[in-house]
């Protein structure tokens, strides 16, 4: 294995610019143009006193009279002052001519567009996009690849204010990207320069969203001109882990990887247990069913849940739609409560409810690519069968449990326990397959949990149609754990849209209390749990007053959160 210096050394042989390399070919292939040409100059002198001495029978042909009858005939200016008067003359004076007509229209316009109006044109166009960009006192975020990920974190950073730039390489793509109003920059990402220009000295992070080759040069380019800054890559392949590091990355995050632990705890279905899908210290996040439970058939406020077992119901779903709790929501077997809690909670919780309901039938995952294999590690670390439906023999050969044909076709679905299961996990990296299934899917078992992976956030929704319970998209989950690396408040990601965060005490809020602050009111969040003197407290009454240096944890959608920062942070 590669030591860190070794992978400095790997790095700095990669040549600098690929755009030099074009130019320097370009280059090369005019100066052979010219010696060509020079070629032809030289042996039409020649040809042409050998041809005219016999013609005047004479000797002694000068060399300027040979080079200006030569230059005149191949511009086409024909003179006429010198000319042949028999055949051979004539026929070698058209070749001349045919040879300078070639050069004229082919050679001498290859050489204006390649070394004076494209250069003028780049120079015209590309003063449009800046190579240098100016930090202001906010410290920003460098981004260097543009790619569905780092769209999304744009939206993100600039939805709560983040100041960014952009630097891309190509011209081309530069201005396109300027043209739909993203601070954009251009410069090489080989260059050290580059990464100054982009005020790198000043800069908050830099994320190389790339594929794993170009982010491990980046992450040495930028841990070689600010070694104390946070640098996050993102991985494709597990190898490139420990070389990312290497070369400089702060945090490397393999997507496939988050992407299927996420899907994977989405599965609560299997039994009545609260499944832990995140915490913040000893606050803990949980999801749990209520399928065959005294619960079912109950409104809400008639469960004593937080009387009896200390767990705070902070969120609903049905059929993947989620609202937050009210006293006189009716529950039934399809919905899913999300709970806020502390272990000791969630074993009481656990104790009273898991013998109701179990299923241990295998679950289905469709799709055996990276982000079904590493969902089907997770769910093997979880004691959870299963059995993945995969159509290309390769990859069935790379998993357990695999079951090699069509989902799409009834019996190869039958054959994985379609009838039983208590969830299918669809993860093809095609948004219009997993549609298909998903329709498919809950036709065959309406009773089924869904859960489903978008490769496009635009897709999320039409597969909330389509009757998925759980949507999350690679995008959005990569950008929102980024985002979260900004030394800013923890996000919990509960699901596409919705996250659970935590805040510190607003000034506007220090002694308020809670039924006064009416927060659900004017932003759409739902408190789950509340820090202070007194505490932790999952379960605060109206009465509870916001306390100096406290913390208060809430859930809520994006726009729910910048509206909270906006109403109460922002005094």
């Amino acid at each position: 294995m590669m030591d860190k210096h070794q992978v400095k050394d790997v790095i700095k042989s990669i040549p600098s610019s690929f755009k030099q390399k074009r130019k320097q070919k370009n280059v090369f292939n005019f100066f052979r143009f010219a010696i060509i040409l020079a070629l032809f100059v030289v042996i039409y002198m020649n040809i042409f006193k050998h041809l005219m001495s016999e013609e005047r029978g004479v000797s002694g042909i000068s060399w300027v009279e040979s080079f200006y009858w030569v230059l005149t005939t191949m511009s086409t200016l024909g003179y006429g002052d010198i000319t042949f008067s028999g055949d051979s003359g004539r026929l070698f004076s058209m070749l001349v001519m045919f040879t300078g007509v070639f050069y004229l229209f082919i050679v001498l316009p290859f050489v204006f567009m390649e070394f004076l109006y494209k250069p003028f044109m780049e120079y015209q166009t590309g003063s449009r996009v800046p190579r240098k960009f100016d930090p202001g006192k906010e410290k920003h975020v460098i981004l260097t690849h543009y790619d569905s990920v780092s769209h999304a974190l744009m939206d993100k950073l600039t939805q709560f204010g983040y100041p960014f730039i952009l630097v891309i390489e190509n011209l081309k793509q530069a201005l396109e990207l300027h043209d739909m109003d993203i601070p954009v920059m251009l410069g090489n990402l080989d260059e050290a320069e580059t990464f100054e220009n982009a005020g790198i000295k000043h800069a908050a992070m830099v994320v190389a969203t790339d594929d794993d080759i170009r982010n491990v040069n980046i992450a040495f380019r930028a841990r070689d001109s600010s070694p104390d800054l946070t640098v996050v890559s993102t991985c494709n392949r597990a190898t490139s882990e420990e070389i990312l590091s290497l070369a400089g990355a702060s945090h490397v995050i393999r997507s496939a990887k988050q992407m299927g632990s996420f899907l994977a705890r989405r599965i609560s279905c299997t039994d009545n247990n609260t499944h832990v899908i995140g915490s913040f210290d000893e606050v803990q996040i949980a999801e749990a069913t209520i399928h065959g439970t005294p619960l079912v058939g109950k409104a809400l406020k008639d469960t004593t849940l937080r009387d009896e077992f200390g767990v705070n119901v902070v969120g609903m779903w049905e059929r993947g739609r989620f609202q937050l709790p009210e006293a006189d929501a009716m529950l039934n077997n399809h919905t899913v409560l999300l709970l806020a809690g502390r272990e000791q909670n969630f074993e009481k919780y656990d104790h009273k409810f898991s013998s109701f309901s179990q299923n241990s039938s295998a679950v289905i995952i469709i799709g055996a690519g990276r982000v079904g294999r590493e969902t089907a590690t997770s769910l093997e670390s979880m004691n959870i069968p299963y059995r993945i439906i995969e159509t290309d023999e390769k990859k069935c050969a790379m998993v357990k449990n695999a079951i090699q044909g069509d989902a799409s076709v009834k019996s190869v679905l039958e054959r994985a326990g379609i009838n039983n299961a208590p969830a299918v996990v669809i993860t093809s990296h095609n948004d219009e397959s997993n549609v298909y299934l998903t329709i498919y899917c809950r036709k065959l078992r309406p009773d089924i949990q869904i859960i489903t992976r978008a490769f496009l956030h635009r897709n999320v929704e039409p597969l909330h149609r389509a009757g998925a319970d759980f949507v999350m998209s690679q995008d959005h989950m990569g950008a929102n754990t980024i985002f979260n690396l900004l030394n800013r408040a923890e996000i919990l990601m509960v699901t596409e849209g919705l996250d659970v965060f935590s805040q510190k005490t607003p000034k506007s809020l220090v002694g308020v209390k809670l039924k006064d602050s009416r927060i659900t009111e004017k932003t759409g969040c739902s408190i789950v749990a509340i820090k202070g003197d007194a505490g932790t407290i999952i379960t605060p009454s109206s009465e509870h007053q916001f306390s100096v240096n406290g913390e208060i944890i809430l859930i809520g959608d994006e726009a729910a959160e910048k509206s909270f920062e906006r109403k109460f942070c922002s005094h």
